[in-house]
């Protein structure tokens, strides 16, 4: 049920957005006029064609298709490097912390 829900949520947000594309362009369209239309139109669905059969178009499909590893199916080894990134992020945290209160202290003393 999952995979459903994400497949529909990824399939509405492409929707949403290919008609936000659609709308924008119908709005320059107009604005710029038909010689703006013609040129744009074919370099936008281009640019699309190939952005969409490259890898980015092969992730979606994945997606869509559910044969895409679910996020917790990380492996052990990627989690490891995670959780220690995680503790050098709270040590760089805390030294960042120390070294505010150093300066604040610092800017406290009055010169002599």
């Amino acid at each position: 049920m999952r995979t459903r829900d994400s497949r529909s949520h990824m399939t509405a947000t492409l929707g949403v957005l290919g008609l936000a594309a659609i709308a924008g362009y119908v709005v320059l369209a107009l604005a710029l006029g038909g010689r703006f239309a013609v040129p744009i139109g074919m370099i936008g669905a281009g640019a699309a064609a190939l952005a969409l059969r490259g890898p980015l178009g092969q992730a979606i499909a994945r997606r869509l298709d559910g044969s895409d590893p679910p996020a917790e199916a990380l492996p052990d080894q990627l989690m490891a490097e995670l959780d220690e990134v995680r503790g050098r992020l709270a040590e760089l945290e805390e030294r960042v912390d120390f070294s505010e209160r150093l300066l604040a202290q610092h800017s406290r003393v009055p010169e002599r």
